[in-house]
């Protein structure tokens, strides 16, 4: 990502909710234009979900410390927020990344969070498209994480290639839809986008990737 963009470091504080108004709606205008950003918003798109399921207490608990019963506490997630807009209005929008990197050291230390290593699954069209995915559902003690990886090849034709917003969803086994994530992608890119729920795997029917400006879903996954 190029130094010279004034927004190049406003992807972790749009993520974590810390943009004035103005800002978050200035931040938009310009990721609509800008796949660089758009590609590291996506990136981070999971974050506060996950970040919102670790306990304060050890999210930031060195790895060799000796981990003890604690609930997961919803004040997690507004207190990283309110330290980076507290940073932000000190004109500090870099420490909104740095919260993140420092929670993140705690949760991949966690024993909440064990790695998984959950096959891959691969999402089908429902139409002709460039883009191509697969989906990681894993069971978490407070939910389930879902992981899609997409790859946006070129599209065939003279005509110029397109960024364009796409969405996940989760549709459980009543039928009712739930968006987790949303990013902004252009061809010959590979984003991945993660989303959390509160519904366990069992309860999870599918899992599919749309078009946010029509809902046409592209591809989709059957659990």
């Amino acid at each position: 990502m190029s130094s010279t963009d004034p927004y190049a470091e406003w992807d972790a504080a749009y993520v974590l909710g810390a943009l004035s108004p103005r800002e978050r709606l200035e931040y938009e205008e310009h990721l609509s234009a800008c796949a660089a950003c758009s590609q590291a918003v996506a990136s981070l798109a999971g974050i506060p979900g996950i970040l919102s399921a670790v306990p304060a207490d050890r999210a930031l608990r060195p790895p060799h410390a000796d981990p003890s019963p604690a609930e997961v506490p919803a004040s997690l997630l507004r207190e990283l927020m309110d330290a980076s807009r507290r940073a932000r209005r000190r004109g500090r929008i870099r420490a909104g990344a740095v919260a993140i990197a420092a929670a993140l050291a705690g949760v991949m230390a966690s024993p909440l969070l064990p790695e998984r290593q959950e096959a891959a699954l691969p999402m089908l069209q429902t139409i002709p498209s460039p883009v191509t995915a697969e989906v990681r559902v894993i069971q978490e003690p407070w939910g389930t994480r879902v992981e899609v990886t997409c790859r946006y090849a070129v599209p065939a034709g003279p005509a110029e290639p397109k960024t364009f917003e796409y969405a996940m969803y989760v549709t459980d086994v009543m039928g009712s839809s739930t968006r987790l994530a949303t990013w902004m992608a252009s061809p010959d890119t590979t984003t991945m986008p993660v989303g959390t729920t509160g519904l366990t795997k069992k309860q999870i029917r599918s899992i599919d990737v749309r078009l946010t400006k029509n809902g046409r879903i592209l591809l989709d996954r059957h659990l």
